[in-house]
């Protein structure tokens, strides 16, 4: 093998977090906006990491893995997409449907939500995003992920 392909090979990095389960104190924190002078390069990766090691997950909020910042990661139509600072600007619709949560293990309920969010965000490359209207599944991820964010998860109420 030639010798400077090799040397440029990367190492893929193992994140310094794991995800959180039920009963961590961090799940209970309402986490902080992301400031415009801050880097969330590494919980991004982090959370990314994670997400394509987990064949379960379609989304992720930071202090899933313990980072206390408002960023949540959404899959939808097979792509994953960052949300720093997400906030609901609209809704409409209602829906029932069964969820479950990588923080919380084989636990699924049935939960009510709205049907259809819009959500206004900065994207991975910190730009600001119009608002835009989610699927109904991803709307369905992104209010999950926002509930982690404000530090509960319906899954895991009692």
């Amino acid at each position: 093998m030639n010798k400077t392909l090799k040397n440029k090979r990367r190492k893929v990095r193992q994140p310094k977090s794991r995800i959180r389960l039920f009963g961590d104190p961090i799940l209970k924190v309402v986490c902080e906006p992301v400031e415009a002078s801050e880097s969330v390069s590494e919980i991004i990766r982090d959370m990314m990491y994670i997400l394509f090691n987990n064949k379960n997950g379609v989304g992720l909020a930071a202090n899933q893995i313990g980072y206390t910042k408002r960023v949540i990661i959404v899959k939808e139509f097979g792509y994953w997409q960052v949300l720093i600072n997400p906030v609901v600007t609209e809704e409409r619709g209602e829906t029932i449907e069964t969820e479950g949560c990588l923080s919380y293990p084989n636990v699924y309920k049935e939960i009510k939500r709205v049907g259809n969010v819009k959500v206004q965000y900065e994207n991975d490359q910190r730009l600001f995003r119009a608002p835009i209207w989610f699927s109904i599944k991803a709307s369905r991820i992104v209010q999950h992920e926002i509930d982690h964010l404000n530090g509960m998860c319906k899954v895991g109420m009692e």
